[in-house]
């Protein structure tokens, strides 16, 4: 009799342990289900803010790109690399936000923000809307990048004037290195009536080199690390 008490005794114990044994088994895969279920979309995000380059302390991301990209704040030229040209204009737009914090112009106008809004719109064109939804480019965020475009504008025209002092010789080497434009009809405008157009284009150039240079040793005074290609 005390042998069949003992033996159910353990019985039931063995059941409860199996019981026990069983609910955390599915409580493990439930827990390993959430997690593989957390870390796709997180992944997934991480490879998105993979960071190219730091300035000191301030990280050049991937989507910092595609978006500069997209929206038009940065250019490639034709014959560049479009990945390696487009994370250098990135990085040159950080350290020139780095310099415009440092003598801050003043604030431009909401109005003067609403139009380079619409104007960067309409360069992402179709794109804006995956923008929106794979990297989260909400009207904030379009607002804020306005108004550091208008900031470095300001700031690059009170550092620089809008306009560049340029010789008759220059005009006249802009007129000759550039046919193409001042061809009209398949015949070249002659120089004297052409003038004027190559005077201002030419000091718009020249004031591009210089905003150029100024750039490039922004760049040799701070610390910029490229940390990988696109």
């Amino acid at each position: 009799m005390q042998n069949e008490t003992l033996t159910g005794a353990v019985s039931v114990m063995t059941s409860a342990v199996s019981r026990v044994t069983w609910r955390r088994g599915v409580c493990c895969l439930h827990l390993a289900f959430c997690i593989l279920h957390y870390c796709a979309p997180v992944h997934a995000q991480q490879l998105l803010e993979r960071v190219l380059a730091r300035i000191g302390t301030t990280a050049v991301t991937l989507t910092d790109v595609r978006v500069a990209l997209a929206l038009g704040l940065v250019e490639v030229k034709p014959g560049e690399d479009r990945e390696t040209a487009a994370l250098q204009r990135a990085i040159d737009r950080q350290l020139l936000l780095t310099e415009v914090a440092r003598f801050p112009p003043p604030e431009p106008s909401a109005a003067a923000v609403a139009e380079e809004v619409s104007a960067m719109k309409s360069h992402a064109g179709p794109e804006l809307d995956r923008l929106r939804a794979s990297m989260g480019l909400d009207e904030a965020k379009l607002q804020e990048l306005a108004r550091q475009t208008l900031r470095i504008r300001a700031y690059t025209a009170q550092r620089f004037g809008t306009t560049a002092q340029v010789t008759m010789d220059e005009v006249r080497k802009y007129y000759d290195d550039h046919p193409d434009q001042f061809t009209r009809q398949g015949a070249r405008v002659p120089f004297e009536e052409a003038e004027p157009t190559a005077r201002q284009l030419a000091s718009a150039e020249r004031l591009r080199r210089t905003i150029d240079q100024w750039t490039r040793d922004l760049r040799t005074r701070a610390e910029v690390v490229v940390v990988g290609g696109q």
